[in-house]
Formats: structure tokens, sequence, C-alpha cells
């Protein structure tokens, strides 16, 4: 679970990436509706990043924990933190080390968004870590897991390293300073150049998910009941940005 090229001219501009208001905006309260509506209060967000998710669903009143391995990602979280009032119960913890680090039945759903689990580049590790989320969430629990539309950008490869790369703006990743394009396209890894307006630039590698992969991993984790969405909205739409999943443990 190696983040390293995420610089720290990356964390510099995060926030302007994501554009925190948007992102709200475009999911349309899904991700606390989601929460509700499956009986959750006791929430691990897997990956904090900057705070966006974690500090909003403390806001909304919900028990969170919050895990990230990079400690400059950490420390701008913690620092977003302090000016919004909150306080962030921060771990640091490998993903295949959680059902270790808090035992089982801890929580009673996981969050992992923002494409993060394509940091990873291995079946094995997937797996491994896909497994240690199941088992740290009680019967009945549940993973909200994202991940971009890499089939697009494979299919489209070509178009895209033209400079044709369809995407909206609308989801996840909002902010207008930032603009994120495939510089670097192939089966096993894709690199994403962000740059920002006043020039500044950071680089992240990333595995592309195939078609109906992620969802396989999941459902061979023992998850159960998966249900698909398409930029928040229910159902699988080939021109979406971003593809959310929803699993029962």
């Amino acid at each position: 679970m190696d983040r390293t090229d995420y610089s720290q001219v990356l964390v510099d501009f995060w926030d302007e990436y994501i554009d925190w208001n948007k992102r709200r905006e475009g999911e349309n309260g899904f991700l606390v509706n989601t929460l509700k509506e499956n009986g959750c209060r006791k929430i691990l967000d897997a990956s904090l990043g900057t705070g966006c998710d974690s500090i909003y669903l403390l806001k909304q009143g919900f028990d969170v924990t919050s895990n990230e391995i990079d400690a400059v990602f950490a420390r701008k979280a913690l620092e977003n933190a302090a000016k919004e009032a909150v306080h962030i119960k921060l771990t640091g913890y490998d993903w295949r080390e959680l059902d270790e680090k808090f035992g089982r039945a801890s929580f009673d759903a996981i969050i992992l968004q923002g494409n993060s689990l394509t940091h990873l580049f291995k079946k094995q590790v997937q797996m491994r870590t896909l497994s240690a989320f199941r088992n740290v969430l009680r019967p009945g629990g549940i993973l909200i897991i994202d991940e971009r539309n890499y089939g697009y950008m494979l299919a489209e490869k070509e178009k895209i390293l033209n400079g044709n790369f369809r995407y909206s703006g609308k989801y996840v990743y909002c902010g207008k300073k930032v603009k994120c394009v495939p510089i670097e396209i192939g089966p096993e890894k894709i690199v994403l150049k962000a740059t920002h307006e006043n020039g500044k630039a950071g680089q992240m590698t990333l595995y592309p998910f195939k078609d109906g992969e992620l969802v396989s991993l999941i459902r061979q984790a023992g998850f159960e009941n998966i249900e698909q969405y398409s930029d928040f909205k229910n159902g699988h739409d080939v021109g979406a940005d971003f593809f959310q999943y929803v699993a029962k443990k």
C-alpha cells in the first residue's frame, strides 16, 4: 500500500482537486443516506486522505475512526479537522492488518472512496484487504467502495492520450483549479497527472480494474447483496465517471 507517487505538491492542492462542497452536491446525500438506511453509526473511513468524508460524517453525528498510512495526508487531515472544530480518531494501519488491529465486528460500515483500492496492484493483496474489511464489519454491516471508469480508459486509450479525455468534473473530484488526466494507460497500470492552474503538478500510478473485476473480488471476499451505482445513481451506466458499490456482509 505504497503511495510514494503522492508528492507534497499533490497534498497541497488536494482539497482544491476535490472541492469538498461540490463533492457533497454531486453525491446528493448518497453517503449519509446509505449509512442511515443500513442502521450504521460506527464507521471506519479506511482512507482518510485530507479528511473530506471523515469530517463530513463527524459533523453529521457518526462515530468515525479514520485510517491513513500516508503521514503527509494525515497531517493535512488533522489541520483541516482543527479548522472545522472536530476531532479525528486517527490510525495508520495497513489495510491487510485491520482485523488484527481492530478485531472482528468492530464497525457498522467501512467507506473506501476516491478510487483508493486501486493503489493495490496484486490480486492477493486486494483479496486480503477486502477480507480484512469484511472481518471487521458486524453481521449485516456494509462496505461502500468505488472505482473510476477504467473500462472506458482502457477502451479509448488512443483518444485519451491524444487529449480527448471525458470527465464531467461533477463527481468525487470536482475542483475547477486542478486538471487530472491519464498520461499512461495499460492493462496493469494507469498513470494520472494532476496539474494545478498555478503550474504545479503531481502523478498517481494506479491499477485499472477491468469491467466486473472489482465486483468479482468483493464477492470472492464473502460479501453478499452487492448493489451498484453509477455516479451515485442506481444501476450500471457505461457513461459514468465513477462506479460505487454497497456490499453487505
